[in-house]
């Protein structure tokens, strides 16, 4: 029993060890030994409770992943759909708010083994669409309108709990919960509907120079590789022969990998802002923007899904690379946000806490169809569905009122 009790004791000083050495180190740098080295146990010791560093990482997945669901379980209630969904949301900011570095580790997930993620995003999806079974409007997509919720405070907890490490505060929780009752338009007679999808006209035919075309061809080469691979599985080596281009040359033009990586994050973000551009030009009020605009950004990524990869991956590279892939197009949304309630045209709310909350749609959206459905085509009936939650909440979705 001594020994039973022992064990148990000492399996727990692995992982909690481990939580530390995934947090400082990320799961691809993390080792067996720096994990030993933190509790003072050899390796070989780490081997009697572990086969290997992935078990030990799946073991944190599998705790975070129970004990999320667990709370949603044991704390869900209200009398009504929207207080429901408010209960499951506030446990889940709860469980993330107590369990940061433990969340912060299982958000690398992706990366590591997609099963792993699909099967927690089912499970907890699953708890929303229990609660709205038979409650939605025939044309809805469910599953859609599932991650499009959890999406409401997605960006909310990782911006404020993770990225800034401060608390979330009661305002920017309230607009995120307005949104998800009623929507953002104000005037609440706006009916989304489908734009033909447009092509980014590049300058296929501006003059280079030879420079400018070897640097464009190093990092078509390092997207193509990122893309498929991942950050971690390609080596500067990889690159030169994808490329054709020697090693030493590509140190001329960049430093290190990171570096490329960095001017990658740089295009696709370009790339975005440019597409969504193209989408939103002719309008001026802000609900015509976000109908295009978040079309825009399921068309870019549809065709692009690795390169969505790249953005997600490089957070856990240098979190400051993913950060500011964010932070960059935060700043004049927020902007946009604000003049089209200036206009009453969208519900004046927390700016900063709605465009992060419209933010965290989009990319729960996109990762349920171009992530954890391997690039598959977004349904027209999908899209309709994203953008009725956005514009009219829970009431324009559900056959009556939350």
């Amino acid at each position: 029993m001594e020994k039973t009790l022992r064990g148990k004791r000492t399996r727990e000083k692995i992982l909690e060890s481990a939580i530390v050495t995934f947090r400082e180190n990320g799961f691809k740098k993390a080792s067996i030994k720096k994990i030993a080295e933190r509790i003072g146990l050899s390796n070989a010791s780490i081997y009697r409770y572990f086969k290997n560093k992935e078990e030990i990482y799946f073991a944190l997945v599998k705790r975070f992943e129970d004990g999320l669901i667990e709370k949603i379980k044991e704390e869900k209630r209200g009398k009504t759909t929207l207080e429901l969904i408010k209960s499951i949301l506030l446990s889940y900011i709860n469980y993330i708010r107590e369990n940061t570095t433990l969340y912060d580790i299982f958000r690398e997930v992706e990366f590591v083994n997609k099963d792993l993620v699909r099967d927690f995003y089912k499970k907890l999806i699953n708890e929303i669409e229990n609660v709205l079974k038979e409650k939605a409007k025939k044309n809805i997509d469910l599953e859609t309108l599932s991650f499009s919720i959890l999406g409401s405070v997605y960006f909310i907890v990782i911006n404020y709990l993770i990225w800034d490490g401060k608390e979330i505060e009661n305002k920017k929780l309230e607009a995120a919960f307005n949104l998800i009752e009623s929507g953002i338009d104000r005037r609440g007679d706006f009916k989304p509907y489908i734009v033909e999808e447009r092509e980014i006209k590049e300058k296929n035919d501006e003059i280079l120079t030879k420079g400018e075309e070897t640097k464009r061809k190093i990092l078509s080469s390092a997207e193509k590789l990122f893309g498929e691979r991942g950050y971690s599985e390609t080596q500067i080596m990889d690159i030169a022969r994808e490329s054709g281009i020697g090693l030493g040359t590509i140190y001329l033009y960049f430093n290190s990998k990171k570096e490329i990586l960095w001017e990658l994050v740089r295009y696709i973000n370009y790339l975005l802002r440019r597409k969504s551009w193209e989408y939103t030009k002719d309008f001026n009020d802000r609900r015509e923007i976000e109908n295009a605009g978040f079309q825009a950004f399921f068309h870019l990524f549809r065709n692009i899904s690795n390169d969505y990869r790249i953005v997600r991956e490089a957070e856990f590279v240098d979190r400051e690379i993913g950060a500011w892939y964010y932070k960059r197009l935060l700043s004049p949304y927020k902007k946009g946000l604000e003049i089209g309630m200036k206009f009453g045209e969208i519900i004046k709310t927390d700016p900063e806490a709605l465009a992060l909350s419209l933010m965290g749609i989009g990319h729960c959206a996109g990762m349920k169809w171009f992530v954890l459905e391997e690039g598959k085509d977004m349904s027209k009936r999908a899209t309709l569905t994203t953008l009725n939650f956005i514009m009219h909440g829970l009431k324009g979705v559900l056959k009556e009122e939350a």
